[in-house]
């Protein structure tokens, strides 16, 4: 459970006493946690901790057992707990899973355009998206007419970001955005993450094995272990904690 600190303003994303089971198998219980405006918010913990059940849960893409999901849009509090994910996306809710999403035979443009064309019924604001999203990654913008299968695991995950950005969200969920890049590109996608934050008002929930580069941009973390909200607490304290080695070292 989440210690008793709530904030004044109704959080972007809330959730609260969250379960999720595959059949007799629990993979998360009594999840409670929340993402207040302007906040990446990094969701921590061991492999089966539960953390991508969690996202899942929030998406729509498995139900819950048990709890809610409250989400803040347009000034309006509403529960989400099962609502379609389709309709979840004309909230405002974008979802980029780990799993590689890019379209392989499609050019990285034509990938941007299928991210917004569902939600931009004018075609020419969805160009000027695209437009815009390839000025904001200008690796993309130099690949734009390549296929995707051409870029590299580092490449396909800007795009499968930017893509997710195609409809102008205002809350993003991330699972596992490390996955497969090298350094290099890590400090580039990660860098790219706090900007979309800070710059453009995308709040995030990011799930995320990389502790320490997840730490270094998020306002605040939560910590599962064994299906459950072991601790959380600001970024700093956190990374600080004994009790994050213990998580994720079985102490």
């Amino acid at each position: 459970m989440e210690p008793d600190d709530a904030p004044a303003v109704a959080p972007v994303l809330e959730v609260q006493g969250l379960e999720i089971s595959y059949g007799p198998v629990v993979a998360a219980t009594d999840v409670s946690l929340r993402v207040n405006r302007g906040e990446i918010v990094a969701l921590l913990g061991p492999n089966g901790a539960g953390k991508t059940s969690v996202l899942k849960a929030i998406m729509g893409l498995v139900r819950p057992s048990a709890g809610r999901v409250d989400y803040l849009a347009g000034g309006v509090r509403r529960e989400i707990t099962r609502v379609p994910t389709h309709d979840l996306a004309r909230l405002g809710i974008a979802n980029v899973p780990s799993a590689q999403i890019v379209l392989p035979r499609m050019t990285v443009e034509e990938n941007l355009l299928v991210g917004g064309l569902y939600l931009l019924d004018d075609r020419r604001a969805a160009r000027q998206r695209v437009d815009e999203l390839l000025n904001r990654f200008p690796l993309l913008a130099a690949r734009a007419g390549q296929l995707a299968s051409s870029l590299s695991g580092g490449e396909q995950r800007q795009l499968a970001i930017a893509r997710g950005l195609m409809p102008g969200p205002r809350l993003m969920l991330l699972d596992e955005p490390s996955l497969g890049l090298s350094p290099i590109m890590l400090n580039s996608v990660f860098g790219m993450l706090a900007r979309i934050c800070r710059e453009d008002g995308v709040d995030i929930l990011m799930v995320e094995q990389n502790v320490r580069k997840a730490l270094e941009i998020a306002d605040r973390a939560y910590v599962m272990r064994i299906g459950g909200i072991e601790f959380s607490g600001p970024s700093d304290e956190v990374a600080e904690m004994e009790r994050l080695k213990d998580a994720y070292l079985g102490g």
